[in-house]
């Protein structure tokens, strides 16, 4: 479905992906692309990198370009080494080392249960490639992702920043309470971007308070979520029962985060309300499996009275906001249509092939 895979506005350019919807943005292509495209330097923040076309082209423009690729490593045990338990991706190291790509790769390790889940690439002080998906088989070519390139040296100004605190030694997530640092703000072309970050000094409760802001008294939302946990987000939902509201969810992950025996969570039940609504629909997708073959719908957006877009690597849960995180916030008719057209692609395919909601 080309019509709907891309969009483009001035300095800004929009991909879609769905295996099972059948919206290909050609991510692969593109992203290759954009890696390619290098000419002096080339900053990768990624949760996880393991697609062999995406390494090679790392390893192309290695010898080119100053290169330097940071990913999630684990979280430090108390003996001060990682841990495998936190999270179960298989092979992200090996997969970097095999490809020669060691020299120039440094795994970020957070406290705790958090990550570094980052999903961007700075290009020569100059662009930004970011979005939901990240660099493996299951993130480019089998889950529900959206991405965007940026082509402006003041937004790869703030992504460099964020990036260069990644790679501070000693970095780690501090959590502590201080000042919560405000939104960059910045337009290119005519859309208007606030940029967020949570990162080792700056929590991302300011996050989910943004969030919160763009919902209240939304009169038309859609959403496009892996899962939404956030007790705050989730109020705000529910305010917001009676309006003109749709989404998709993944029944997996979902399944997690409602209330027991299902799922973990200790909030009242009424704040799940959505999970037995026929307005949200949910992804064929299959539950967790250790491999890099998870189809999630793994998107990340909401879609706000027609006019704003919220996207990044940022899970709508009370865990994201203790994670390195990076968030876009779009003010823009033009790109709420693009995402609004992808929304109801999937939709219309979800609501005749996806399990009910709640799963069993």
């Amino acid at each position: 479905m080309a019509g709907i895979s891309t969009f483009s506005t001035k300095h800004i350019d929009f991909f879609y992906y769905s295996d099972r919807a059948k919206v290909d943005g050609k991510i692969v292509s593109h992203l290759v692309q954009f890696i390619s495209a290098a000419k002096h330097t080339l900053d990768v923040a990624i949760y996880d990198l393991k697609n062999k076309d995406v390494l090679a082209a790392l390893k192309k423009i290695s010898s080119k370009v100053q290169l330097t690729i940071l990913y999630d490593g684990g979280a430090v045990g108390k003996a001060g080494g990682t841990s495998p338990t936190v999270d179960p991706k298989i092979g992200t190291a090996k997969a970097i080392i095999d490809a020669g790509l060691k020299q120039f790769a440094h795994p970020i390790h957070d406290k705790g249960a958090h990550l570094m889940h980052d999903k961007f690439i700075v290009r020569d002080g100059a662009s930004v490639w970011t979005g939901s998906g990240n660099f493996t088989r299951g993130g480019l070519l089998l889950q529900d992702n959206n991405y965007l390139t940026i082509h402006s040296p003041a937004t790869a100004g703030i992504y460099a920043k964020a990036f260069g605190e990644l790679r501070a030694p000693g970095h780690s997530i501090s959590h502590t309470k201080g000042i919560p640092a405000g939104p960059a703000k910045i337009t290119v072309g005519n859309v208007k971007l606030s940029l967020f970050f949570s990162t080792q000094f700056t929590e991302g409760e300011n996050i989910e308070t943004e969030i919160q802001k763009r919902l209240k008294g939304a009169k038309k939302v859609r959403i496009m979520a892996m899962l939404i946990s956030d007790p705050g987000i989730l109020t705000s939902l529910l305010a917001l029962k009676k309006v003109d509201i749709k989404g998709i969810l993944d029944p997996h992950m979902m399944k997690n985060v409602v209330k027991p025996p299902k799922g973990k969570s200790k909030l009242s039940p009424k704040l799940f309300w959505f999970e037995s609504d026929k307005r949200f629909v949910a992804a064929n997708s299959h539950a967790f499996v250790k491999s890099d073959n998870n189809n999630f719908m793994h998107n990340k957006v909401m879609i706000i009275d027609d006019k704003v877009v919220i996207t990044g690597s940022y899970n709508f849960s009370e865990n994201a906001e203790l994670n390195d995180e990076n968030i876009l916030i779009l003010e823009s008719a033009a790109a709420a249509a693009s995402y609004t057209k992808y929304f109801d692609t999937l939709f219309q395919v979800y609501q005749k092939t996806g399990p009910k909601l709640p799963l069993p």
